[in-house]
């Protein structure tokens, strides 16, 4: 509000001296506007401040129309229109070079952000401050000075507060005293510093407004009731009621005389807001079950495409080793049997103490299918990806070695290796199927 009186005045100013006898031009609908906001009628003067924007000649004015927007917006609790027109102010006096206005313009962000406990407030009035230096303002410094005190006192930072309030108290003067002796106040109460937190109550009581006289009555009383001073705790604790009520007075006066003028404007807008957020996420919502739902339909029918195909893979192999001559398999099994690695697991499997394989023989188990079956694992793989238990289970298997030998060689149970056999079918043609099922695709290969 300071800034905005001291550019008018300026504007008023130079029209006075220049003689100019024609007003700038959409200028008499924007102090027009400011009468509305305070008799509250806000549709009406966002309604001016439009028309004063589309009539401003020069970038001041056009600042000071998206400044009063956005400060209406922010009195009605309108965050998001708020911050934006106090954006469109910050460039235009980027763009001017204005730097006063740059520091009002950051402050007012940096009050947007506060209200939703962003971190971009501090740094907002960081920049305020920093150009307040810059621009040699003492008064503007520390009055956004006295912004990021009130931020640091919220959260807790007390030194950092400290650090900003003193230097700002000697900038006092009736527009700001209220704010400022109530925030030294708050800051030695949170310090445990009663006496010199007292002294700054009572200062505000004496210069205050009704809200932060109220508040210091209410701490002063506790303060009273603490040092067994009953009298003088009610005495204030009466003064804190009369206030409530003045303020609830203030306020029911307050909300009738806006009643009319605010409540289908803003229930529009808030509508409206909702509406969009609704039919957004209801659209994004659907888009996003369809993809899902028409991934997972794809994702099915493919599967079931690759499992029917290998199950007429497996079907074609099966016969294909049935329909082979016995002397060609008979020959093969004999060269598996003869191999030291098979002859080694069956002496294994005759001594009763140390039927386990070792991972040596492991390894020589893996050669020899490399050597004499080197096509086996690999199309085995095709069908599905085998774990180190399965893959050797398999091996096994297609030497012919039987599901309890198979259980003491891996030392598993009988009924495990039996499990591992389902699983494998399963895993590979999807669908449920006997060990059997299994064992006969494994001899097939």
């Amino acid at each position: 509000m300071k800034r905005t009186l001291i550019i008018s005045f300026a504007a008023l100013l130079l029209t006075t001296l220049t003689g100019c006898q024609q007003k700038q031009a959409g200028l008499a609908e924007y102090h027009e506007a400011l009468s509305l906001i305070d008799q509250g009628d806000a549709p009406a003067a966002l309604t001016l401040l439009e028309k004063a924007g589309q009539k401003a000649t020069t970038d001041s004015l056009r600042a000071l129309v998206e400044s009063q927007k956005g400060t209406l917006f922010f009195n009605q609790h309108m965050l998001d229109r708020s911050l934006a027109s106090y954006q469109r102010a910050y460039a235009i006096d980027k763009r001017a070079g204005d730097t006063l206005g740059l520091i009002y313009d950051l402050r007012d962000m940096g009050n947007v952000y506060r209200t939703q406990d962003n971190d971009s407030c501090i740094v907002c009035f960081c920049q305020a401050r920093e150009l307040a230096i810059a621009f040699g303002h003492q008064p503007m410094q520390r009055d956004v000075e006295s912004q990021m005190a009130g931020y640091y006192l919220y959260h807790d930072r007390l030194e950092e507060a400290r650090r900003l309030l003193l230097p700002a108290l000697a900038y006092t003067d009736s527009a700001n005293a209220s704010g400022l002796h109530f925030m030294m106040a708050d800051l030695y109460h949170r310090s445990g510093m009663q006496d010199s937190a007292i002294l700054y109550y009572n200062k505000v009581l004496a210069r205050g407004s009704l809200y932060a006289r109220r508040g210091a009555h209410r701490q002063l009383a506790d303060y009273a009731l603490d040092m067994g001073q009953i009298e003088e705790a009610n005495a204030h604790i009466q003064q804190y009621g009369m206030l409530s009520d003045s303020i609830l007075g203030e306020n029911d006066a307050d909300a009738l005389r806006r009643m009319t003028a605010l409540y289908d404007y803003s229930l529009r807008e808030r509508e409206n807001v909702r509406l969009e957020k609704l039919v957004m996420f209801v659209s994004v919502a659907a888009l996003v079950l369809i993809l899902i739902l028409t991934f997972f339909i794809f994702y099915y029918r493919k599967k079931r495409e690759v499992f029917r195909l290998k199950l007429q893979q497996m079907e074609m192999l099966v016969a294909e080793h049935q329909n082979k001559p016995e002397r060609i398999s008979a020959e093969e099994q004999s060269t598996l049997n003869q191999a030291p690695i098979v002859q080694h697991i069956h002496g294994l499997l005759a001594d009763v103490h140390q039927p386990i394989m070792t991972s040596d023989d492991w390894q020589q188990l893996e050669a020899l299918f490399s050597q004499s079956l080197p096509q086996f694992l690999p199309r085995l793989q095709e069908f599905c990806r085998l774990s180190l238990q399965e893959r050797r289970v398999s091996m096994l298997l297609r030497l012919g070695i039987t599901p309890m030998d198979i259980g003491q060689l891996t030392a598993h149970s009988k009924q495990s290796v039996t499990n591992t056999r389902s699983r494998l079918f399963e895993k590979a043609f999807g669908r449920k199927g006997s060990p059997a099922d299994w064992d006969q695709l494994v001899s097939s290969l």
